[in-house]
């Protein structure tokens, strides 16, 4: 009876090790996972303060628009942070009936970082704007 007792010696530290590696495992794709979460819902955060920034310039455009025509293409501002330009700005006088009036294109585009960085977030905005 000892010498079967004797073969199975160091079982457990097999078994013991294995739960190891395996909860280990476990505990670093349970890391990597709320790292990915933490970047994903911090990205979604800024998309949203960028497409919050790109309106801002485009009222800004509409402002001025209404205050004497199209601003200086580009224009360049800052808003939080962000960078935003107004690229373009079209006017067009439109003919209904016996009155005319115009119509202007305006894009606006808003970034933050720099492309190709993991924190670079860009948004752009084009609207048709009605002027007298």
């Amino acid at each position: 009876m000892n010498h079967s007792v004797g073969k199975q010696r160091g079982i457990g530290l097999v078994g013991t090790i294995f739960i190891l590696v395996v909860l280990s495992s476990l505990a670093a794709y349970m890391v990597r996972l709320s790292t990915v979460q933490h970047v994903t819902t911090s990205m979604s955060i800024q998309s949203a303060r960028a497409w919050y920034a790109a309106v801002s310039g485009l009222e800004w455009a509409v402002y001025r628009i209404e205050n004497g025509g199209c601003p200086a293409i580009p224009s360049n501002l800052d808003v939080e942070g962000f960078s935003v330009q107004v690229e373009q700005c079209d006017p067009a006088v439109v003919s209904e009936g016996a009155g005319s009036y115009r119509l202007y294109r305006v894009a606006v585009n808003a970034s933050r970082g720099s492309y190709g960085s993991p924190d670079y977030v860009s948004r752009d905005l084009m609207a048709v704007v009605r002027g007298d």
